[in-house]
């Protein structure tokens, strides 16, 4: 029998949501699970969206939340932003895919370059799955290696060679210290794995050690600066500077993945820890809410891809598709550095306002982030890594979820908080007080089931 807890939140989850129910029901005879994109599950069922604006979307049944998710961290300047949206409409009048060059890609790329100094030149995709795909085969071609080093935690998209160890069952995910690599499904071949060097975020004496035995059959290191799925966990500067003399001491190539972090920076995070990666993946706020990627760096290397003959091919019917690049330009534009600043200040605020509340209620937790971006973790460790977060309490997490939901507040389901250009405080203080409510709805679940991440006093 679910716990009193459990049984109440999902009760008023449902009598909220009927509509989304049965399309939940629909969706099933067609879809696998209901849905095209994974993430978006979550038990008893998803929830359907009717339409959006500013920062507030509308679910099927007419109820309006807080978007705190912003299609996972994509939509920077919230729905419907008027400048976008006019973008889109006076491109797409104009036509949508030409299938030859457009001046807007020339216009996005060189924004992109101004304002990223370790990239030199760029190239366009489709996701953020494209874009770190491709650089990592761009470091293959360039080194003439196979191997690539990838940290415990690290999610870079869905292709094979980093779709390893993204969310390890930890009774095998081997040491600490040097994890084994670990298909993150089924359908990776055996020899893909082999050629992946699993590392703990933030450890340096495993890094050290993984070099000292790879180090010289590695084409790439690629990291995100701050781990996004994993739980928007910070590198420790330290930490990315050793990674950097590794690399150079050993030939490979480090990429960062700043496909989530960009936003946090007018130069990226890479700009704020002050560490020049020789490639970058971007996606999410360069496409204005459109699909897109981009993966650019060093001139040397990306001249790999310039014809006449290129030694590589790139291609995709909707690479720098006039659309998407009219969108994301325009979204880079009203992206200043004011605005970065501005909702930099409210995620710390909003980050303060939930460690506060947790202490409020007597539960124990960790909020993790940089800025705008910002994760609850109901544990009583310190988070550094992904193991840390492992300790989080799931079923909680879940219920917290719902809970938020329950009371207005979309969040992403393992904790994430994100704030868009179009929030002001009145709306973090409206998510703390969400937040702390579900949270006292969800303390005595706590009590029953997991007593140690109560505060004492």
């Amino acid at each position: 029998m679910p716990h009193p807890v459990t049984q109440q939140i999902e009760a008023t989850y449902r009598e909220r949501t009927s509509r989304s129910a049965k399309l939940h029901q629909e969706a099933l005879r067609h879809l696998p699970g209901g849905d095209s994109r994974t993430i978006t599950y979550f038990d008893p069922y998803p929830l359907y969206f009717a339409e959006a604006r500013g920062p507030s979307v509308i679910d099927v049944d007419g109820n309006a939340y807080l978007d705190f998710l912003g299609n996972y961290t994509s939509i920077i300047h919230g729905h419907g932003h008027p400048e976008i949206v006019r973008a889109i409409a006076e491109q797409a009048a104009r036509g949508t895919a030409f299938g030859a060059c457009s001046p807007l890609q020339v216009a996005l790329a060189e924004e992109i370059c101004r304002r990223v100094a370790s990239v030199d030149q760029v190239r366009f995709c489709n996701s953020g799955t494209e874009a770190t795909m491709n650089a990592l085969r761009t470091a293959r071609a360039f080194t003439g290696r196979n191997k690539i080093l990838k940290m415990e935690g690290g999610y870079h998209g869905s292709h094979d060679v980093v779709e390893v160890s993204v969310a390890p069952p930890l009774d095998a995910a081997g040491p600490a210290e040097a994890p084994t690599a670990i298909a993150e499904g089924p359908g990776i071949p055996d020899e893909v794995i082999q050629e992946v060097v699993i590392v703990p975020y933030n450890d340096a004496s495993a890094l050290q050690a993984a070099f000292a035995r790879y180090g010289d059959e590695l084409a790439a290191a690629i990291v995100e600066p701050m781990l996004g799925a994993t739980g928007t966990i910070p590198a420790e500067r330290d930490f990315l500077m050793l990674l950097r003399e590794l690399c150079d001491r050993h030939g490979a190539l480090l990429i960062f993945d700043e496909v989530i972090t960009f936003r946090l920076d007018e130069g990226g995070l890479q700009a704020v820890y002050g560490v020049r990666p020789d490639l970058t993946a971007f996606g999410k706020i360069i496409g204005g809410g459109l699909p897109v990627g981009a993966f650019g760096g060093r001139a040397e290397v990306m001249a790999l891809f310039a014809p006449p003959n290129p030694r590589m091919i790139q291609s995709g019917t909707y690479n720098a598709n006039p659309l998407t690049m009219a969108a994301g330009l325009t979204a880079l534009q009203l992206l200043t550095v004011d605005e970065i600043a501005r909702i930099n200040a409210l995620g710390e605020s909003l980050a303060e306002g939930i460690r506060h509340a947790l202490l409020e209620v007597g539960i124990a937790g960790q909020v993790t982030g940089i800025g705008s971006l910002h994760t609850v973790h109901l544990t009583s460790q310190p988070v550094r890594d992904y193991r840390s977060m492992a300790t989080s309490h799931k079923e909680a997490h879940r219920l917290l979820h719902l809970g938020l939901l329950n009371r207005g507040v979309l969040s992403a389901k393992r904790g994430m908080l994100v704030v868009s250009t179009p929030m002001s405080h009145s709306d973090i203080d409206r998510c703390v007080a969400a937040f702390a409510d579900a949270l006292a709805e969800l303390k005595p679940l706590i009590q029953d089931e997991a007593p140690h991440l109560l505060l004492s006093g």
